[in-house]
């Protein structure tokens, strides 16, 4: 093995370390003396130590050192796990956390690490000093003796390489597909039984390979107790995080994006939805507030609901809020429900916060949240209770690598439009099309659609005054509803998604590409993008 891939899984291994200490310490800092905890924190420093000695990394193996000596002291009940000790562990993970940053982008981290080791070893001068009254103290108990600790046979595998798999696989199929075409113009009993046969196997294939991709929660989900433990304590908030179903897998790449937006309900959470205290005993609730993050799989979707125990959110503020700010009028938020009304707190700009913190505030932040997760092809639900709390709901496709999808024919292209945003396909009398403020609109189920053109995006025909019936899918995405006119309906096709590059990069209204039986390539057409207000202008 070079000395490179050794330094990937240092880092990769680290990083893993420090997000489980981070977390322990959190429960550490509410259970000073559970064994269990500190057992974990000081084999979990020891790992550390030995692979940074291992790899030649001194100021780190230094750090864990010193982290460790004190560890031990807090495990023997030489000293206890009080907030002065705490917080020194804490800042050491800090500069830990910095320090293997350092060694993945080789710059200089500037970190001052005798400082840090220079505190932990006035700890230990202080126990020396003081060890004649300490023994003179009843003993403690023993710790209780270290749990064997096991982990599942895994085999650590490069994202890129994973992808290369699925690509090639995704490859696999459509030969496979293509294979079978060709055989059905043979009408060779012994080929279209092989062909079966492959075709099968194929398909048991990429729902092994969409396993591969699914990763834990917890990948992403570990950081979180000490974030919220340090935006409480910024605002002098007493706060509780509790994760469920951190177990449950997801897409890697999916992870990777949703992070951000998950982070952000995170912090608006602590910052504007649990009470300070005083408040909550005002209020006859427990001083401590409750954020639960709970995660569950329905089919091929993971639903992730993130509930405080706060405030909640007074739908006369959000009105109040979005008037005042220009953004709606009062006519037309008496059109709303509930529900709608409470959506549209992830307009841009739309931030009921009476302070602006580093944690939240200006505005934005939901309404990122909203689009990044529809971009996925997921959804936000928000529900509230004032007085009690407010649960954000965010439903997400389980992977985004393989997609069912609806072919079209877009001009003289095929096109594909992701199934998860598709409520049905019409066709429509050329009669019933009617223009409304100059945009094209049909009615549907009581309701008035924009009639979306594909013409200026991928050179898709309109129907001709003389063509009887128009062609649509009607798509939804959030709260937005349209429908888009196609050429021709093609069918319903498992699809591998594909990036976009090179040339292709640049086309507005595409969110990927893949590759068609034919070996053609087509687009996939980014349903969010054309609801957009600037793209569908339906008022």
């Amino acid at each position: 093995m070079k000395m490179a891939e050794y330094q990937q899984l240092f880092l990769s291994e680290s990083q893993e370390i420090l997000h489980r200490l981070n977390t322990v310490l959190v429960e550490l800092e509410k259970s000073p003396a559970d064994t269990a905890l500190l057992n974990e924190l000081f084999r979990g420093s020891h790992t550390l130590k030995g692979m940074a000695q291992s790899m030649g990394y001194d100021d780190i193996a230094h750090l864990t050192h010193s982290m460790e000596s004190a560890l031990a002291l807090v495990r023997n009940g030489t000293i206890n796990a009080d907030s002065r000790t705490v917080g020194l562990v804490f800042e050491s993970l800090d500069a830990l956390t910095l320090l293997i940053e350092t060694v993945r982008s080789g710059k200089a981290h500037g970190l001052d690490i005798c400082e840090l080791a220079e505190r932990f070893e006035e700890m230990h001068e202080s126990v020396h000093a003081g060890r004649r009254a300490t023994e003179e103290r009843p003993a403690r108990s023993p710790a209780s003796p270290a749990v064997p600790h096991t982990e599942a046979q895994a085999v650590r595998v490069p994202l890129e390489q994973l992808d290369g798999l699925v690509d090639l696989v995704g490859e696999l199929a459509v030969g496979g597909i293509r294979l079978g075409e060709i055989a059905g113009t043979v009408g060779n009993k012994s080929l279209d039984d092989t062909v079966a046969t492959l075709s099968r196997l194929t398909s048991q294939l990429q729902a092994q390979t969409r396993q591969l991709r699914l990763v834990p929660l917890e990948y992403i989900l570990t950081p979180y107790p000490r974030l919220v433990r340090d935006i409480a304590a910024e605002q002098a908030k007493e706060v509780d995080l509790v994760i469920e179903g951190q177990d449950i897998g997801l897409d890697r790449s999916v992870q990777d994006q949703i992070n951000e937006p998950l982070l952000h309900l995170m912090k608006n959470a602590v910052a504007h939805g649990i009470e300070v205290p005083a408040e909550r005993d005002r209020a006859g609730k427990p001083r401590r507030g409750t954020i639960r993050l709970a995660v569950r799989r329905e089919k091929d979707h993971v639903v992730l609901e993130l509930s405080d125990d706060g405030a909640g959110i007074r739908l006369e503020d959000v009105r109040e809020t979005l008037i005042r700010k220009g953004l709606r009028t009062e006519e037309e938020l008496s059109t709303l429900n509930p529900e709608e009304t409470l959506l549209l707190i992830t307009s841009p700009g739309c931030s009921g916060a009476r302070e602006v913190t580093e944690a939240a505030g200006r505005g934005v932040g939901t309404n990122a949240v909203r689009t990044k997760v529809e971009s996925l092809g997921g959804s936000l639900l928000i529900d509230t209770n004032p007085g009690e709390g407010t649960m954000f709901t965010v439903r997400l496709p389980l992977t985004v690598s393989i997609i069912q999808a609806l072919l079209v024919a877009v001009g003289e292209e095929t096109h594909c439009i992701p199934l998860s945003y598709v409520i049905e396909t019409v066709k429509i009398p050329h009669e019933e099309v009617h223009s409304v403020l100059g945009q094209r609109t049909i009615s549907y189920r009581g309701a008035v659609l924009p009639l979306v053109e594909l013409q200026s995006q991928f050179g898709a025909p309109r129907a001709q005054p003389g063509e009887r019936m128009v062609p649509a899918v009607i798509v939804e995405a959030g709260t937005r509803k349209a429908a888009v006119e196609v050429g021709r309906l093609l069918g319903q096709r498992e699809i591998v998604v594909k990036p976009l590059s090179g040339i292709l990069r640049d086309i507005r209204g595409a969110s990927g590409s893949t590759i068609l039986s034919s070996g053609k390539v087509a687009l996939i057409i980014d349903v969010p993008w054309l609801l957009q207000e600037e793209s569908v202008h339906c008022g």
